[in-house]
């Protein structure tokens, strides 16, 4: 599976512009997101976390992994053996905020995407395969090792860095790896659920901003279609349409931007829908919680709705 790209400050920049420019009538950063982007400790402003994701590759942490909600606070590794870092972010290894486990899980969920339309996989990837029917577990298995895959690469660059502090703990690691094969297990329901909440958002039609999310419009078409022509919207039965399907083939290959935003609200979905109710409901935690706090206000408002 080919790495995946990071997007410098320009391409961030580029992305942005388009999209203020096609909804500067429609939408104003909310109060709770201007609060948000305020200086912590000296640090540079944080932005969104859309572009956290954006700028950060499988190998790094970015900078605004530091802004607030974005972590969680433990005793890191170093601090506990009382190692001195030699590398990484200072402040964050003196305050004892760990980095957010978000970009890890959605580089991983972006890469099974990426299998998954890739003329040359033969890996298990897609339990709904139309060509043939994989086993669950292999379909876990796989999801598995592509979460492992980065979060060892995660580990390599941290201590190429000195930055052991912020190696990923045995339960960080159980957490990126859960979220990734929870997300891969369900990716076409969760990919229906997806277009039924982007339907639902006027605006999206309007302006023409389906890449924001990551969906196709024809994708977001069948789908209004199918509920309008059954009583049920359940996901339990999926019918893949080969001409979508060939769109979205290309689509996922040939935009790393487009695969990158599918990839955040599939996460965003899943956590809302999936993780955090379970958890709530056999009161357990995970390192972090469960909080959808890595995309923007305007997709957060579709997703969570």
């Amino acid at each position: 599976v080919g790495s995946v790209r990071a997007f410098g400050p320009s391409s961030a920049a580029a992305y942005a512009s388009h999209r203020t420019s096609a909804r500067h009538h429609h939408v104003v950063a909310s109060s709770t997101v201007q609060a948000n982007v305020n200086s912590i400790g000296g640090l540079q402003p944080y932005q969104t976390r859309r572009q956290n994701v954006l700028l950060v590759s499988a190998l790094h942490s970015s900078p605004d992994d530091q802004a607030p909600g974005n972590d969680h606070t433990v005793g890191t590794p170093a601090q506990s053996s009382g190692e001195k870092v030699a590398g990484g972010d200072q402040l964050r290894a003196s305050t004892g905020i760990r980095p957010s486990l978000h970009p890890t899980t959605i580089n991983a969920i972006s890469e099974a995407l990426l299998l998954r339309h890739s003329p040359k996989n033969t890996k298990a990837i897609d339990i709904w395969s139309p060509d043939n029917t994989p086993q669950p577990l292999e379909v876990a298995v796989t999801a598995g090792a592509l979460s492992s895959d980065l979060l060892e690469k995660r580990k390599d660059s941290c201590v190429a860095d000195g930055d052991v502090g912020s190696i990923p703990t045995p339960e960080e690691c159980q957490a990126v790896a859960g979220r990734v094969v929870g997300v891969v297990m369900r990716l076409r329901q969760l990919e229906v659920e997806l277009a039924e909440k982007v339907n639902t958002a006027k605006w999206v039609a309007k302006y023409g901003e389906y890449d924001t999310f990551g969906v196709l419009k024809s994708e977001c078409q069948k789908v209004a279609n199918d509920i309008a022509a059954s009583t049920s919207s359940s996901t339990d039965e999926i019918e893949i349409d080969p001409t979508i399907e060939k769109e979205l083939t290309d689509k996922i290959r040939d935009d790393p931007l487009f695969r990158m935003c599918r990839a955040e609200c599939l996460l965003a979905l899943f956590l809302d829908t999936v993780e955090a109710p379970k958890l709530q409901e056999v009161g357990e935690t995970v390192p972090g919680g469960s909080s959808v706090d890595f995309i923007d206000e305007d997709r957060r408002e579709v997703i969570l709705s």
